[in-house]
């Protein structure tokens, strides 16, 4: 019980951090350095998803033009990932929440 409290305690605090240390760093920070694209390294060609990563970074600070060069499935992409993150949170809130009841519960007896 313990466990798993403290351990939807991390995931809450994961999901609300990443979007805002997306926030902080630089619109550039993902331009520079090798890729890790399997498809670049093995095969010495750009995969559909080639510069989804740093068009997604781009797109969160409001720098559209630079976005849609590196990608334009990062207008699409970003949306999607912001739909399943919100979700992810609301349920490990939900589970946070019927976890803190059953503490007070248990604390009370």
């Amino acid at each position: 019980m313990n466990f798993r409290y403290y351990y939807t305690v991390g995931k809450l605090i994961l999901i609300i951090a990443t979007p805002i240390l997306l926030l902080l760093l630089p619109a550039g920070f993902f331009d520079g350095g090798e890729s890790v694209c399997l498809s670049k390294l093995l095969l010495d060609r750009d995969c559909p998803a080639c510069g989804l990563t740093r068009g997604c970074m781009h797109l969160i600070h409001f720098d559209w033009e630079e976005a849609y060069a590196y990608n334009m499935m990062s207008f699409l992409a970003l949306p999607m990932v912001g739909i399943v993150w919100a979700q992810w949170g609301l349920k490990e809130f939900r589970i946070f929440k019927a976890l803190q009841k059953r503490r007070v519960a248990m604390a009370e007896c």
